[in-house]
């Protein structure tokens, strides 16, 4: 019997097997065209998922095209691709700008915050990145190689949900010093690869579902 496509553990009401799909279906790189480096307002994204952040540079060339990016854009380093640099833009650098070194997203069919916390995992970035990487430790991974990546999808309503649970418990994780274990349970469980955390998970789902 073929193995239903699906996570250990899910939201009440979602029977539906997720999806293969590749990371373009959903993803469109952004190229508006914004300053040089000397006038641009820039931002960077940290490393190890810890965000997107303004980036202190009050210096830069006039010869560096940067791009404006939108609130609620994925974006990663092509660079740092394998150190899991990815986020997605907060409201507050709305109109800030990259290089294409940090390229950019427009989704639609997907929620951006879905597409970071897959992205964080292990069973993603090592996976798919190192394969692109190749023998060249800094090699970029360019945004066609990332948009021909295989990601698992579920609807855009069991996504919202997803994201809105990770997203109070990663609140309360981060108050509490819990986080990597709960980036492990979320990998393990959500993305389906394991059910070690099913009794563990079941308990923070039930209060997710009281809070949604």
């Amino acid at each position: 019997m073929e193995k239903r496509k699906v996570p250990a553990v899910r939201f009440k009401g979602f029977e539906d097997d997720w999806e293969q799909r590749k990371v373009g279906d959903f993803l469109t790189e952004s190229r508006v065209r914004g300053n040089t480096g000397l006038d641009a307002k820039k931002l960077t994204v940290k490393l190890w998922g810890k965000g997107v952040v303004e980036k202190n540079d009050f210096g830069g060339s006039e010869h560096t095209q940067y791009f404006a990016r939108r609130k609620g854009q994925f974006i990663y380093s092509k660079l740092d691709f394998l150190n899991s640099a990815f986020g997605v833009i907060p409201e507050k650098l709305d109109s800030y700008e990259s290089t294409a070194d940090l390229p950019a997203f427009d989704l639609d069919g997907m929620n951006p915050y879905f597409m970071f916390f897959t992205a964080i995992q292990e069973s993603f970035y090592l996976k798919h990145g190192s394969i692109a990487d190749g023998s060249r430790k800094a090699k970029r991974i360019h945004a066609d190689t990332f948009l021909n990546m295989p990601v698992m999808v579920p609807t855009i309503d069991e996504q919202n949900l997803i994201v809105e649970c990770l997203q109070h418990f990663d609140h309360l994780i981060t108050l509490h010093q819990r986080k990597s274990k709960w980036i492990q349970m979320f990998s393990e469980i959500f993305l389906g690869n394991s059910v070690s955390w099913e009794i563990a998970l079941q308990k923070e789902l039930k209060v997710c579902q009281a809070v949604s």
